[in-house]
């Protein structure tokens, strides 16, 4: 599919329950929605065959015949010691940033607290803790290929107050993410769960907010 290009905007895509907004130089509204709906289509097909895609919380496996962006998110959440279903939403935002970026070099994919974000400069994220609305600016570094960020909290039994994952794809840092919240209420959580994200391949760094106690692992920035 070859993109028309128009002049900048920012704009919504709508693909079942989920919401993308996307921040592009260009236009890219209706190519945008057919490509997420494509790969929509594509994932909700295999799902119906295998379940398990959709639903599991631990590390499974799939078939060589399964499709690559199946594969892919398969084995990302079992890099991250998760099961799929929590790279789910990265996927799609992942699907959509990446085909975007084949033409422009400046995107920002974002549904519900993930980020596909590919730039020529360093751009910066808000991270606002649940218990003041106070917040942490990340930083996140420009890239040629993309980087994908989550900071979606709530999953679990984490009493997380905020949350920055930087990763090679949105698929892993959006399970990483969820590893982090899985380990948090165990004894030390803050501390296992920085060494676990420096551990995990592919994951650039991260920022956890627990109470009063912030966090940071790998290389990861913050700013003022």
């Amino acid at each position: 599919m070859k993109l028309l290009k128009k002049k900048p905007r920012s704009f919504d895509v709508q693909v079942q329950d989920l919401t993308l907004h996307i921040q592009a130089s260009t236009d890219f509204n209706e190519e945008s929605r057919a490509a997420a709906l494509s790969f929509w289509e594509q994932l909700h097909a295999y799902t119906l065959r295998n379940p398990q895609v959709r639903t599991s919380k631990r590390p499974i496996e799939v078939p060589e015949d399964a499709p690559q962006i199946v594969r892919e998110m398969v084995a990302l959440a079992r890099r991250a010691g998760v099961g799929p279903m929590f790279s789910f939403q990265g996927a799609v935002t992942d699907h959509v940033g990446r085909f975007l970026a084949r033409e422009i070099p400046d995107v920002i994919v974002n549904c519900g607290g993930d980020y596909f974000i590919l730039g020529r400069r360093r751009q910066k994220l808000t991270v606002a803790r649940r218990a003041d609305g106070s917040t942490v600016a990340v930083v996140v570094p420009a890239s040629k290929h993309g980087v994908g960020v989550s900071m979606t909290a709530g999953r679990g039994r984490a009493a997380v107050d905020g949350l920055a994952v930087l990763a090679e794809s949105c698929m892993l840092a959006d399970a990483a993410a969820a590893g982090v919240q899985a380990i948090l209420p165990k004894d030390n959580g803050l501390r296992s769960a920085l060494v676990y994200l420096k551990q995990v391949r592919g994951v650039h760094g991260g920022v956890v907010i627990v109470g009063d106690r912030i966090g940071m692992a790998g290389a990861v920035e913050i700013a003022a």
